[in-house]
Parts: structure tokens; C-alpha cells; sequence
């Protein structure tokens, strides 16, 4: 799933450490804004699907009110960078609804779970009708279908549900406790029941991109 994402930034450095782990992430990167009147020169002239935005920008109006009026505007979800933790920065960032905050210096990793959260909290995977998985592979949420190329694989329900819910995830691992209740409904499940459900889907999906994580879950391997 690729995003098209605005970073407002006044940090050189920082921004482009966030531009360069997007792009790794396969994410296009529309603009990166300094202050407010440049985000929404960005905003107005391609469609934003997220803003990454620190709080502390240049200009009149902070990074949090640019922000709550791009979100009124374009009803884009938001996820801001701080270097601050006190508590009278995070009470006005409450103002808006948002996805959540990383504090400076932040790992590469912490930023792609933040962006995994909000893509399937804000349902861009269902806005898709098709989502491209390798080479070979596709899915529609909205029909719950898995393709081989342009072939609907013959899953079980359970199949389904367990290869939903690792798609879902887009990359993050998906624990164990998570597939069981919601494939066996809350059951208590053997690992060989596990095992084999898993070894019966990679016979009718050979080559399909997931990954078993040891001790831990599932996750697909983009």
C-alpha cells in the first residue's frame, strides 16, 4: 500500500531522514513544507493522503494547527514528530484527532509502524480494489478475495480469514494470540493446528510472500 505523504519539517536533517525512510518504504513523498502557508500550497495541489508534521514549525501558526486545519480540509490523518514530552505540548496536540506522536530521535522502524497503523485504521486498503502483493499475487478487501494473478484462489474460510488478517497487517507481524481468535474464534489452539492450516494455504498459494516469525506470529514479506 503506498501513500502519498506530506512532511512539514523545519529541520533539514530531520526531514529528510523522514523522506528517505518513506521512500525505502515505497511511499512518495509529495512536498516537504518548512511552515504552514507551504503545506497548504503542497496540499492544494496533490492529494495527501498523510501528514508527518513536527510541532514546532516555522511561521505564525504551529505544526498543530496546521495540521488540525489540513485534517478539516482533506480529513487526512496525521502522525507528528516532537522533540518535547511535557505535558502542555501533548494536551493542545489532543485538540485533534490523531494517529500518534514520535519523540526525536525516532528509529526507522517506529516511524513504519506508525504509518501501518494508520493505513489500516484510516481503511486505505479497503479504498483499493485490488492491493498488489509480489509478483504474482493480489487482494480485494472489499470482495475478501485472493488472486493469483488474475485467478480467484478457492479458500476455505478460515484460509480466508487468516490471510485477511495478515494482509491487513501490511507488514507488521501478526502474534499468534491474534490469529487464533480471530480464525478459531477465540479456541485454544494446538501449533499443529496452526502448522497445518498455514501448510494447506501455501499449497494452494505457492511463493505467496508471508513469513513465519519464530515463537511470535506472521507477517508478509514486502
Amino acid at each position: 500500500m503506498n501513500l502519498n505523504i506530506l512532511i512539514i519539517e523545519d529541520e533539514t536533517i530531520v526531514a529528510f531522514h523522514i523522506k528517505k525512510t518513506l521512500t525505502s518504504l515505497d511511499h512518495a513523498v509529495i512536498g516537504i513544507a518548512k511552515n504552514a502557508e507551504d503545506a497548504f500550497a503542497m496540499a492544494k495541489k496533490t492529494k495527501v493522503d498523510l501528514v508527518i508534521s513536527d510541532i514546532n514549525i516555522q511561521g505564525e501558526m504551529d505544526g498543530i494547527e496546521c495540521a488540525a486545519m489540513l485534517q478539516e480540509k482533506y480529513k487526512t490523518p496525521v502522525i507528528f514528530v516532537t522533540a518535547y514530552r511535557d505535558i502542555a505540548t501533548l494536551q493542545k496536540a489532543s485538540k485533534i484527532e490523531y494517529m500518534g506522536y514520535l519523540v526525536k530521535p525516532f528509529r526507522e522502524d517506529e516511524l513504519e509502524t506508525m504509518i501501518n497503523l494508520a493505513i489500516i485504521k484510516h481503511g486505505f486498503l479497503e479504498k483499493e480494489d485490488r492491493y498488489k502483493i509480489g509478483d504474482n499475487y493480489s487482494y480485494s478487501a472489499k470482495k475478501n478475495e485472493l488472486y493469483y494473478k488474475n485467478t480467484v484462489l478457492v479458500l476455505t474460510k478460515k484460509e480466508h480469514n487468516f490471510i485477511a488478517l495478515i494482509i491487513k497487517a501490511n507488514g507488521s507481524t501478526v502474534n499468534y494470540e491474534h490469529i487464533d481468535d480471530v480464525v478459531w474464534s477465540g479456541e485454544v489452539v494446538e501449533d499443529a493446528t496452526r502448522r497445518q492450516l498455514v501448510y494447506r494455504f501455501r499449497q494452494k498459494a505457492p511463493n505467496f510472500p508471508f513469513l513465519l516469525i519464530k515463537s511470535i506470529g506472521y507477517k508478509l514479506n514486502i
